[in-house]
């Protein structure tokens, strides 16, 4: 595996190797659909028995049909078919709310071939196909829900668990399940300070379920509580563990946990935290082995969402995966031989709290499939796919984490002619901030001057420049600390 691509650039007449964030040249990314604001709201990809990838998704324009869609590659066409699983802006369906109905989808296939998806329906909703076509239900009509995660256990039986509101400083965790008698309802957990966190769940091959969630705080004693953990016997019995203790200062907001089994049906689980003076977010990832925990910090930035809407899967030899949301990009990390890798594939949000849920699955040739929102313009998105294979185009993760230090947004502010650039100063230096052609030639300085300890902000106007790739440049205190790639299409 390639481990040191490097770019020879020329800065103040002396050459140098700098290193880069590639963008993904091996990965194949096309748009599912272009309807506007498709995927808005989450998606969810699995791949049928033959590797043929499927995708569903909430469709969200003001024009019908719109709720939950599902879309199937035709490798034959080289096209993505369409098929509508209900149609919120048809009145038969009596949507509490057209606006989230079909949003927050978890896709599954069953034994025989056939789509299972639960949804978010205002409530909990549940959708299945066989030989006689989509079928709809609603197993839990409660309370308003947030976030769905299914699996089936070795019967084909669903297992679905949620969120649900109870009021401005309550909610439930639930599990929902199927079984010869009928739909059931689990609560697991209350939490107060509620906001919406999404919840995970795989079944392993005993049909024992695993759950991973993330709780602000224990009801009733305000103590942050972070990751939990539970598993569900066949008796019935939950035993649910914290997994990041109170001396930890994450938090989860949007962090949308997710959790996998390995081969020794021993849990991982990715989600995404904050903290510290500048709300520092960062990708966090956890498993248990020999009864301990253990924890890696895998990506930082400044940005408080650093990591949030962030999917985890593991390849055969239980390597993890993950895509999530860098800042302004969609970002995919990998470990194998014991250290992590991180890709930039995509820039997905003008507004950063725009970005929805990835989906994220890793055929039996160790190649990744991604579904994800992609937002081009404000309150303006569409639903892409992303497939690669992560040999090349490496961009290897540091401890320094210069993430943090300097945030850059490539093809935000295209339609304005501009790019966002935020940087950090950790303490007072002498900031120099300039953009460099691909030759290594200084197009633009931005910044030269003394600093004081703050976070400042940069448009880098671009109407004078022509389409290409380009390099935004840090020096603090006459050294280069880091360097952004940017591709400008004018």
């Amino acid at each position: 595996m390639q481990k040191d691509l490097l770019r020879k650039v020329i800065l103040y007449g002396v050459t140098i190797f700098i290193p880069l964030f590639i963008f993904a040249t091996d990965w194949y990314i096309m748009t599912v659909d272009n309807t506007p604001n498709s995927g808005v709201g989450g998606t969810s990809i699995a791949l049928d028995s033959l590797g043929i990838p499927h995708i569903a998704y909430r469709d969200y324009d003001g024009n019908p049909p719109e709720g939950l869609i599902y879309a199937s590659w035709n490798p034959i066409d080289s096209i993505w078919i369409r098929e509508v699983v209900f149609d919120s802006a048809d009145t038969k369906w009596d949507i509490k709310d057209t606006r989230i109905a079909g949003s927050q989808p978890s896709l599954v296939f069953g034994s025989k071939g056939y789509p299972h998806i639960s949804f978010r329906w205002g409530d909990l909703g549940y959708a299945w196909k066989d030989s006689l076509g989509w079928h709809t239900t609603r197993p839990y009509p409660g309370p308003w829900i947030y976030g769905t995660s299914l699996d089936l256990d070795t019967n084909d039986l669903p297992h679905i668990v949620y969120f649900v509101y109870i009021n401005d400083n309550t909610g439930w965790v639930l599990h929902t399940f199927l079984d010869e008698s009928g739909w059931h309802n689990e609560i697991l957990d209350t939490i107060s300070d509620f906001s919406g966190h999404p919840v995970s769940v795989v079944v392993d091959r005993n049909n024992q379920i695993h759950i991973a969630y993330g709780c602000l705080h224990e009801e009733g004693t305000g103590t942050r509580a972070g990751i939990k953990y539970g598993v569900r016997d066949n008796s019935g019995n939950w035993n649910i563990e914290r997994v990041v203790d109170t001396t930890d200062t994450s938090c989860v907001f949007g962090g949308a946990p997710t959790i996998q089994l390995d081969s020794m049906d021993c849990p991982h689980i990715s989600y995404r935290s904050s903290s510290g003076s500048h709300c520092i977010g960062r990708l966090k990832y956890v498993t248990k082995k020999d009864y301990i925990w253990h924890f890696e910090i895998i990506d930082i930035g400044e940005d408080s969402r650093m990591g949030g809407w962030n999917f985890l899967a593991l390849d055969q030899s239980g390597n993890p995966h993950i895509s999530y949301r860098g800042g302004a990009w969609l970002k995919y990390a990998w470990k194998t031989d014991n250290e992590w890798y991180i890709e930039k594939l995509d820039s997905i949000c003008v507004v950063a709290n725009q970005a929805s849920y990835t989906g994220l699955v890793i055929d039996e040739d160790g190649y990744a499939h991604i579904s994800y929102n992609r937002e081009f313009a404000i309150n303006y998105s569409n639903l892409k796919y992303a497939t690669g294979y992560p040999e090349m185009g490496i961009e290897i993760r540091t401890d320094t984490f210069d993430e943090e230090l300097l945030m850059v947004c490539p093809s935000v502010g295209i339609a304005q002619g501009e790019v966002k650039i935020e940087y950090l100063v950790k303490k007072e230096s002498d900031i120099n901030l300039s953009i460099y052609n691909i030759l290594g030639q200084k197009v633009t300085k931005l910044v030269n001057e003394r600093k004081q300890l703050g976070k400042y902000k940069n448009y880098w106007k671009t109407e004078s420049v022509g389409s290409g790739i380009y390099f935004c440049c840090l020096v603090i205190d006459g050294k280069l600390i880091v360097v952004r790639k940017m591709e400008i299409l004018n």
